[in-house]
């Protein structure tokens, strides 16, 4: 590998030169202005079209995670402790 760097070094200067290695140019970059900028939620809370999707995202997993939790709270059957009924008969003969 080495060698073949060696041997390409001569070489370097003359590619650089003659343009064939060029720098990208970001011409579709986000920065260049097209519509509104986006912003972090936390600066601008109640203009929701204005937010990064990222953060619109995390919102809409937050809203979920509540809901489901909330209806596993409200209508999950989970076990439910029952009175044996020979409780109170055995308090009384004491």
């Amino acid at each position: 590998m080495s060698s073949a760097l060696t041997r390409l070094a001569p070489l370097a200067p003359r590619l650089t030169a003659s343009g064939l290695c060029r720098q990208q140019l970001r011409g579709f970059s986000a920065a260049v202005g097209h519509g509104d900028a986006k912003v972090n939620c936390w600066e601008q809370p109640t203009n929701i079209s204005n937010w990064k999707e990222e953060h619109i995202v995390f919102a809409v997993l937050g809203c979920w995670g509540v809901g489901i939790y909330s209806a596993m709270k409200i209508f999950g059957g989970g076990k439910k402790e029952s009175t044996p009924s020979a409780a109170p008969e055995q308090l009384d003969k004491h």
